[in-house]
């Protein structure tokens, strides 16, 4: 059930709050205001947060764990959008416009999540320019990554595929060092993200390796040959035909 912050887990809550993406902007006096506001509950893994077609509204803060964006089509196939760690929010959209939920959000792990109601949150836009930006500027962004998979979806499964295991890679990539992905993916999330199932990641991933595209390391998996995989993901190249 939901917590209310107790004055000793107020300094520790406003260091996480502060890491958040679209609250980063606030300053102290900020997040001081906004910690009375801010309601804590844990979530066990695998326990729905919010479920698609929802009415609730409130905004989402992911202080620790992670937790996954996601839909079922009606054969039960799951539909993945996005995973989120901790400095994650989400429930801006439900909030913003007052339809219901767009998606299921379920914790992956053992997540610890603080929210605010829609009225709260709106009264925050309003009163914090930094906060009203960076929430335009994520939305914009999210708006582009589903335009993205638009455009992913309209090509064969093994190029969505190969566009996957780039975009992972990508996201804790270090400049100058190769492409890896740690701990290596589990092909049953991969499969619900370009929807498709196990079998078909595994046996790209399998012809992937043979060919020296990617390896798997100890607790990872290197990209070997980021620009065969991107040629392939992008259709230029029959790469596995």
């Amino acid at each position: 059930m939901t917590s209310p912050v107790r004055s000793a887990e107020r300094a520790p809550l406003a260091q996480r709050l502060e890491r958040v993406d679209i609250l980063s902007g606030l300053g102290e006096r900020g997040l001081a205001a906004l910690l009375p506001m801010i309601r804590v509950r844990h979530y066990e893994s695998e326990q729905t947060i919010v479920g698609r077609l929802d009415p609730g509204r409130d905004v989402f803060f992911v202080l620790s764990g992670k937790v996954r964006v996601t839909t079922f089509a009606e054969s039960g196939r799951e539909v993945a959008f996005r995973d989120l760690g901790p400095g994650s929010s989400f429930g801006e959209i439900a909030a913003i416009d007052g339809e219901p939920r767009s998606a299921d959000v379920v914790a992956l792990e053992d997540s610890l999540l603080g929210s605010m109601t829609a009225q709260e949150f709106w009264a925050l836009l309003q009163r914090e320019p930094a906060v009203m930006k960076a929430t335009l500027v994520k939305l914009a962004r999210l708006v582009r990554a589903l335009s993205q998979r638009v455009h992913e979806f309209a090509s064969p499964v093994p190029a969505r595929i190969c566009a996957e295991y780039l975009r992972l890679a990508r996201l804790a990539a270090t400049p100058g060092a190769p492409l890896r992905i740690a701990p290596p993916p589990k092909h049953a999330d991969i499969a619900a993200t370009v929807v498709t199932h196990r079998e078909a990641v595994s046996r790209v991933q399998s012809e992937l390796a043979r060919r020296g595209v990617l390896a798997k390391g100890r607790g990872e998996l290197v990209i070997k040959d980021p620009a065969a995989l991107e040629r392939y993901a992008q259709g230029v190249e029959r790469l596995l035909d």
